[in-house]
């Protein structure tokens, strides 16, 4: 399902009505992943996600549908959201990147929570965002720039919100 450009993979982008969630630019805020940091050089860490999600598909947690190094990407699947779905996990390798590029994609849609009650809970796509950051944990990999709004960011929950806004009450 991606598209090959000379010795790169692009992902495409998630289809407007699924769940997915992916780390391409363009995506809206509730569909946008961070992509993850390569610690090392590109090469080595494509063979280091090799070993260690190899070792995974060994005890069924992931199943590795594709691995191209030519190109630097790998297709993954996991178990969905739905009772024996299934949720496509990419990862692309751009060469001479810095960057991981991610999209996790349910084959099955189901409709979105109406709301969140956990913190860091971004609203639709949650369970893929979660399959997308198992991965990364996984590879062992951190995230390029969520790590920091997460430390940073506050989190109120909008039914019991009692926060004072700034501003709105200063006449």
């Amino acid at each position: 399902m991606s598209e090959e450009q000379g010795t790169a993979i692009r992902l495409p982008a998630c289809p407007a009505e699924s769940n997915c969630v992916s780390s391409s630019f363009n995506e809206p805020p509730n569909r946008y992943l961070s992509p993850l940091k390569i610690v090392n050089d590109r090469d080595e860490s494509f063979r280091r996600a090799v070993r260690d999600l190899n070792i995974r598909a060994s005890s069924n947690e992931v199943n590795i549908v594709e691995i191209s190094p030519s190109v630097g990407y790998i297709h993954l699947t996991v178990p969905g959201t739905s009772p024996g779905s299934l949720d496509d996990i990419e990862l692309s390798f751009p060469e001479g990147g810095e960057i991981i590029n991610v999209k996790a994609t349910a084959r099955v849609t189901l409709p979105p929570p109406p709301f969140c009650i956990k913190k860091n809970c971004i609203n639709g796509n949650m369970d893929q965002r979660i399959r997308a950051e198992k991965i990364a944990n996984i590879l062992g990999l951190p995230p390029v720039d969520d790590s920091a709004m997460r430390e940073q960011a506050k989190w109120t929950p909008i039914f019991f919100n009692s926060d004072v806004v700034p501003g709105f009450d200063e006449d």
